[in-house]
Formats: structure tokens, C-alpha cells, sequence
């Protein structure tokens, strides 16, 4: 069994040795006190298990009839209309006296 420092495992998992603390403290990672204080690489590999995220792909879309394509393209429109409107800066016109 191999034993790391907090400044190794910092160093594997490309962060700072604050962070480490903090996942010590929080009980997100199991350590041995003392000083220095040591992490065992099969805790540190189970830490990694667990953080680990499996992300299935979505599926693809059903394909959409001809007139639900036609109406997601019109609210598309009506929604890039009104946002380009409000991005337009209004022209203050100045009252000059007449």
C-alpha cells in the first residue's frame, strides 16, 4: 500500500493542497492524521470513483412534421425579433427650439 502527501495528491489531481483539505475535513476523502498527514492511493482512488460521471448521450430528437417545423421557425423568429429589438439602442432626439 503507498501513502501520499497532501501536496502529491494535490499535484495528481492538478489542484491546491487547500482543496485536498477541504475534501479531508469534509469526509469526502479518508486520510491518516498527523504530520504529515497521509492519504492512502486506494482512498484516493475511491475518492475518484465516486466523483466519476457516467453521461449518456441524449437521444435524438423525433423528427418533426412539416407543420410543427413550420411553427418552432416561426417562434424561433418571433423570439430573435423581440431580442435584436431590445438590443437596438433608441436615438435620443434632441428638442432644439424652434
Amino acid at each position: 500500500m503507498k501513502f501520499l502527501t497532501e501536496p502529491e495528491v494535490a499535484e495528481i489531481l492538478r489542484c491546491s493542497t487547500s482543496k485536498i483539505k477541504r475534501l479531508r475535513l469534509g469526509g469526502k476523502l479518508a486520510y491518516i492524521p498527523g504530520r504529515p498527514v497521509l492519504i492512502s492511493e486506494t482512498d484516493l482512488n475511491g475518492y475518484l470513483a465516486s466523483q466519476k460521471r457516467n453521461v449518456e448521450p441524449p437521444p435524438p430528437p423525433e423528427p418533426m412534421t412539416p407543420e410543427e417545423e413550420h411553427a418552432a421557425m416561426v417562434k424561433n423568429a418571433r423570439e430573435w425579433a423581440l431580442k435584436i429589438k431590445h438590443k437596438i439602442p433608441r436615438i435620443k432626439r434632441s428638442k432644439t427650439p424652434t
